[in-house]
């Protein structure tokens, strides 16, 4: 998948760039931040211009946030059972889990922190109806840290720009696996406590 994207990249430039992260904000099974790393490192060789790199990945993925937003809140309850019976499934429980305990903090949290849940969020922000306004200014401020500390990441460490992509795949997983355990850690935690009541 690397050797794909060095090529697409090197051939198309920011149109790769812009495509990816887009498609990746709507949910599609696309490594936007792998893209965003390697583009740093083309920067910092002078193959890609950094600034043109941040503006439009900042554009491509507050563009696909918000589509995706719009879907959801057209889609509303009829979306929200259909991704739940899709592969989707977890990925949105735990993007609902997230919501509800972070509001637009989550948002926040899942442009660049916890990005494997960003296009899940996105989802239930429309469908859970979560103010258009604010949804708009937490994904901002996420996607400017987010292309900030990615694309940086690949201009200083261009030289180890592949082995930093593996590691940072390995730990966003690492992440959620965390965020997942803890809420299902909550859930039971409240199953056997209405089940010690019910005994009672």
């Amino acid at each position: 998948m690397t050797d794909i994207l060095l090529d697409l990249i090197s051939q198309y430039g920011l149109i790769t760039l812009a495509a990816t992260i887009y498609l990746a904000a709507l949910g599609a099974p696309v490594p936007g931040t792998v893209l965003l790393v390697l583009s740093g490192a083309f920067a910092a060789s002078g193959e890609m211009n950094p600034v043109s790199v941040a503006i439009t990945a900042f554009l491509a993925a507050v563009l696909g946030d918000i589509s995706a937003y719009a879907i959801g809140y057209r889609g509303g309850v009829w979306l929200q059972r259909k991704l739940s019976h899709s592969g989707l499934g977890k990925q949105i429980g735990k993007a609902e889990g997230f919501m509800a305990k972070w509001g637009g903090l989550g948002v926040f949290f899942s442009r660049w922190l916890v990005a494997p849940i960003g296009p899940s969020l996105n989802y239930v922000a429309g469908i859970g109806r979560f103010g258009w306004p604010r949804f708009v200014l937490w994904d901002v401020l996420g996607e400017v840290i987010w292309v900030g500390l990615y694309v940086g990441i690949g201009m200083l460490f261009s030289a180890s720009a592949l082995a930093l992509v593996d590691l940072i795949a390995s730990a966003s997983w690492v992440i959620i696996g965390g965020l997942g355990m803890y809420f299902m850690g909550k859930r039971l935690i409240k199953l056997a406590r209405r089940a010690g009541k019910a005994a009672t």
